[in-house]
């Protein structure tokens, strides 16, 4: 028997569905996988992330990913596997001790603020994704952040209140949708809140008082 699990490699205790592996006969036995060698079947998967194929013959074989768990890199490697041991389960790795492991498929994310009066620096976002992710930035002097290797997927962009904001109306939270090997970019612009300051005292009454101070002076 043949047998793999799955694994994200960023968190292992997650294990990966969806994936297709090939099985190949070494039908030349050059140890290489080559037009010759025979293509015996895909392995099934039994529970969640758990790859079998059962009864193999004495010899060797070839186990290919064909197709990668969605949002994650495909392993274009083949790994070898020789059955020489009647009942024996051979588990094939890609990384030792650690299963048949995949990287997520990552973007970016850039998030470019402008307001109303030019302030740009200081502005705190909130980013909430996927696997509980979930960190705050502040914007640099250009009034930019730059998020790196994010996973693909959905994510929030929240803009919090702080010293820098209150005085500004808050923009409202928004969705993006991160892809694969792209750079997403969120603008956000803010309005600096104007009070309207009443003006000291009242011409009218001032007109009033100029008029009785005219006539007390007849």
């Amino acid at each position: 028997n043949i047998t793999l699990t799955k694994h994200d490699a960023d968190y292992p205790d997650n294990k990966l569905t969806g994936a297709i592996f090939e099985v190949y006969r070494d039908s030349n036995g050059n140890g290489v996988l080559d037009d010759e060698d025979e293509l015996i079947g895909e392995m099934e998967e039994t529970s969640d992330g758990v790859y079998w194929m059962e009864d193999l013959v004495y010899d060797g074989y070839f186990v290919k990913e064909k197709v990668a768990p969605e949002g994650f890199v495909l392993d274009e490697n083949t790994y070898y596997v020789f059955i020489d041991t009647d009942g024996e389960t051979y588990e094939v790795e890609n990384e030792a001790g650690k299963g048949f492991i995949n990287q997520a498929q990552k973007g970016s994310l850039k998030i470019i603020k402008t307001s109303s009066d030019g302030v740009k620096e200081g502005f705190e976002f909130k980013v909430e994704g996927p696997n509980g992710y979930e960190r705050t930035f502040t914007t640099d002097a250009s009034g930019e952040i730059i998020i790196e290797d994010l996973r693909v997927g959905k994510y929030v962009v929240t803009e919090l209140k702080n010293g820098v904001s209150e005085n500004y109306e808050i923009a409202d939270p928004v969705t993006v949708e991160i892809v694969a090997d792209e750079m997403l970019t969120v603008k956000v612009h803010n309005e600096k809140i104007t009070v309207d300051v009443p003006k000291t005292g009242d011409e009218t009454n001032l007109a009033a008082w100029i008029a009785l101070f005219g006539v007390g002076s007849i």
